[in-house]
């Protein structure tokens, strides 16, 4: 973390910001560990060098954050770059690598064993969220509706349930295949 000897009110303000930076830069950059570390440290060096210049900052949590989604927006132009950038690739070698082998086809009964053991994992409202979105097929206004939340807040429990079941599934995998 940089900091500023000269500054303690600017120390202060960015340990009480801190880990909400962190949870923003994590949220939005998940995919990106070691980009989600840069953000973060590039919104506190950027805020050190406009308490060092003298910029008077009135609402910090603001700043920070307006800061922060910036530089997540040059995260992700950069990263968009460099796909960019790849190299294509001719046809000819494409077609002359190895075919991949199949996977081993997993039996129904114990993918069943898998998916109940997963279901009653499950709080009452997890449950309900799955059964309305992924086998009802609601759309999320619908379903915000019904649980009386903001679609927002649905876009986050779906996002967790999944995150939840894949774990679930890798978890399950390794100590039953």
């Amino acid at each position: 973390m940089p900091t500023q000897q000269n500054h303690p009110e600017a120390e202060a303000v960015w340990t009480e910001y801190e880990s909400y930076i962190r949870r923003i830069c994590a949220y939005k950059l998940s995919s990106h560990p070691n980009e989600m570390e840069d953000a973060v440290q590039e919104t506190a060096l950027a805020f050190f060098d406009a308490v060092n210049k003298g910029t008077q900052i009135r609402e910090p949590k603001k700043w920070l954050t307006a800061v922060a989604s910036n530089i997540i927006k040059d995260v992700y132009q950069r990263l968009s770059a460099e796909t960019r950038r790849l190299v294509p690739v001719e046809d000819e070698t494409v077609q002359a690598l190895p075919a991949p082998e199949e996977p081993e086809e997993i039996p129904e009964t114990i993918l069943l064993q898998c998916k109940t053991s997963f279901l009653a994992s499950l709080t009452e409202d997890e449950r309900t969220l799955f059964r309305l979105r992924f086998v009802k097929r609601m759309k999320l206004k619908t379903i915000a509706g019904k649980m009386g939340v903001s679609e927002g807040n649905v876009k986050i429990r779906i996002f967790r349930l999944k995150r939840k079941a894949k774990q679930y599934v890798d978890d399950w995998s390794e100590n039953h295949l």
